[in-house]
């Protein structure tokens, strides 16, 4: 039997800043690893440390554990069939066609 608790947190302006931009940074380091994993799937060996060095070099202000979080992740996306990374609005826009490449653009540098 699990018990799970729902609470809310209430943070300082400077410290949701802090993490809204620590989130961001995981999501890029998910896709980044993502895409990693695509292009080193051919060689298959020491793919874990490859990916994890290049995310080092890449986010050297991400903490470790994140960046193996982010390959542990990226692993769990099919690599043969694309993959939107962005919220459930953002899919549905590029299902239907709604973004223009600079709408695109845009919303990739937010």
């Amino acid at each position: 039997m699990f018990v799970s608790l729902k609470l809310k947190l209430e943070l300082k302006r400077e410290d949701k800043e802090k993490l809204v931009q620590l989130m961001c940074k995981q999501s890029s380091a998910i896709r980044m690893a993502y895409d990693m994993l695509k292009e080193l799937e051919r060689e298959k060996k020491n793919l874990h440390a490859q990916i994890y060095q290049r995310l080092r070099r890449l986010f050297p202000e991400l903490p470790t554990k994140y960046a193996d979080s982010a390959i542990y992740k990226a692993k769990q996306y099919p690599t043969d069939k694309p993959v939107v990374f962005g919220g459930k609005g953002l899919f549905k826009k590029l299902r239907k066609n709604y973004l223009t490449d600079k709408a695109r653009e845009r919303l990739r540098k937010q």
